[in-house]
């Protein structure tokens, strides 16, 4: 095939090598020299038209479809680049309108504006008015099962609302001063509530008399303390040691469980929810202030208890002077004070992890284990001076020496010497049969009052008319007590960290039997060796005058 037809069937001309064929055709017509040349040039163009309309004809056949297809999708994609030509034009036109109107209702559409973020602020307010409102029941719900953690937030969220976004609502202003009475009631409430777990849970828990083999054992008290209706927590020794407490540890509340249940927890909670009170200080001082008395309050409930158990078997205690009893009313009081020396230390380690925590609380506004075992040493030092008749022995207190004048035997059988008459007492009545029935009858009517130890309004607190004496004021009730007694000191002294004998407590009870107990039993073989010796005069006296009578 020619260059013609090569270039006329080629598949790959484009639209330029298609005007170089054309001009070439031209150039070789306009310089062909006769007729019959440019007949030929014509015959063979037409031969090479020829060739190509078969040969394109011959394509479209075989390509039918497709070229069908491309011409249906040609048309679709003309008709929607139409389409899309027409909407941009509509969108242009609507926009140059929009543009139109905004610049003409410029102030409209900021005074709409303006009055939607109104209505959404309002909205918003009336919502937050509608929570505020259901607050006091959710408070009282949160309040009656416990969840004192819950219920601080609720309050302090509610009342920081009041304050500040609702302050303007004179709606709100009755409901604002009962947040503010709740919040100082829910300060009282915590505080109870706090004192509750560490004093009033106390016998509840882990008190069990505690009796030696000789005596009663299974008292109805023993099983009263030891019945599970009574308690209502945990046993104390469960507890994990104060510490070992992660003071890192965030203190969380959960709503589906029992919140007493973990008595420690429970501690923590509240001493959290005082802290988000913002009373910490306030508290640590009312349960510094509460600390002597719930402890008073402790030996008079032990003390109802012991009175009671055996009131139920018949026994009157306060007819008998068995010291026994007071050394199962210390022993008892004992247990009690370590886990209440226990549970402060809880406490005192929880407001430690809030003050860990970057809250600013002067050391001088909180107490310490000092603090509390300062006041148990005090309180048992009262227990003390009225079982041990302490007022009464130290009036009634009897010299270190005779009252009579020393006797020598040899005094009989020497030359007497002339001396002055001098009066001595040759008969004693405080032996007699008519002043030991008086002494008897009137320690059997007395009433062991203890007004300095056990307050009116406190007993009336604890559910008691009378404080309960276990025995009689004696003495020698320190011989029962005095080993039980000094292991509680040791104890106590080593929690302080002072020197073994310095604590209060043993410097009373060191006192108590170097002046009073002693001299007691120095006035007891006192007048014992001095009857004894008037005895024996007396039988030589007869012994001499029988023998002279006779002589």
């Amino acid at each position: 095939m020619d260059e013609t037809e090569r270039i006329a069937t080629s598949p790959s001309s484009k639209g330029k090598e298609t005007s170089e064929f054309l001009m070439r055709i031209v150039r070789t017509l306009s310089h062909s020299a006769d007729f019959e040349q440019r007949e030929k040039e014509k015959a063979r163009i037409d031969k090479a038209y020829k060739q190509s309309d078969k040969k394109l004809g011959e394509l479209v056949t075989a390509h039918y479809e497709d070229l069908t297809k491309v011409t249906q999708d040609f048309s679709r994609m003309s008709k929607c680049i139409n389409d899309s030509r027409e909407r941009i034009t509509k969108i242009r036109e609507d926009l140059s309108s929009c543009k139109t109107l905004l610049h003409c209702k410029r102030d409209e559409l900021r005074r709409l504006w303006i009055e939607g973020v109104e209505h959404k602020a309002m909205v918003a307010l009336l919502d937050q008015v509608e929570l505020i409102k259901e607050v006091p029941v959710k408070l009282d719900n949160f309040i009656i099962s416990k969840h004192y953690l819950h219920a601080t937030d609720l309050l302090v969220n509610a009342v920081a609302k009041l304050e500040k976004p609702l302050a303007g609502i004179d709606a709100l202003r009755d409901l604002k001063a009962e947040l503010i009475a709740r919040n100082e009631q829910l300060h009282e409430t915590l505080i109870e509530e706090l004192n509750k777990q560490i004093y009033a849970a106390v016998p509840d828990q882990s008190v069990s008399l505690k009796r030696s083999s000789s005596y009663r054992r299974g008292s109805n008290l023993t099983k009263q303390l030891s019945d599970p209706e009574c308690k209502q927590t945990k046993p104390t020794e469960l507890l994990k040691p104060p510490e070992m407490m992660d003071l890192n540890k965030e203190i969380k509340e959960d709503l589906n469980g029992n919140p007493e249940e973990n008595p420690a927890h429970f501690i923590a909670v509240l001493v959290e929810a005082l802290f988000v009170l913002r009373k910490i200080p306030d508290s640590a001082e009312g349960i510094k202030s509460k600390i002597e008395p719930e402890l008073s309050a402790i030996v008079a409930r032990t003390s109802q208890q012991v009175v009671d158990s055996y009131a139920q078997q018949g026994e009157s205690l306060s007819s008998q002077n068995q010291p026994r009893f007071l050394l199962e009313l210390l022993e008892n009081v004992f247990h009690q004070f370590r886990n209440v020396a226990r549970m402060h230390k809880i406490v005192l380690r929880n407001l430690q992890r809030i003050i860990v925590s970057g809250v600013p609380v002067r050391n001088e506004l909180l107490y310490d284990m000092n603090d509390v075992w300062s006041k148990i040493q005090a309180v048992l030092e009262l227990v003390l001076r009225e079982y041990l008749d302490v007022q009464t022995s130290s009036r009634q207190r009897a010299p270190t020496s005779f009252d009579e004048p020393s006797t020598d035997i040899n005094s009989y059988f020497s030359k007497k010497k002339p001396t002055k008459s001098k009066k001595i007492s040759l008969f004693r009545f405080d032996a007699s049969i008519h002043a030991m029935s008086t002494n008897s009858y009137v320690d059997d009517n007395m009433t062991f009052d203890t007004g300095n130890l056990f307050h009116v309004n406190l007993l009336s607190e604890v559910g008691l008319g009378k404080h309960q004496m276990v025995c009689k004021p004696s003495v020698n009730n320190i011989t029962a007590i005095f080993m039980p007694l000094e292991a509680f000191i040791k104890e106590v002294e080593d929690a302080v960290a002072c020197q073994d004998g310095t604590s209060s407590l043993q410097s009373f009870v060191t006192e108590f039997i170097q002046n009073i107990f002693l001299g007691q039993v120095h006035a007891t073989v006192s007048s014992s060796i001095a009857a004894a010796t008037k005895g024996k005069q007396l039988c030589s006296y007869i012994e001499l005058s029988i023998l002279t009578y006779h002589t």
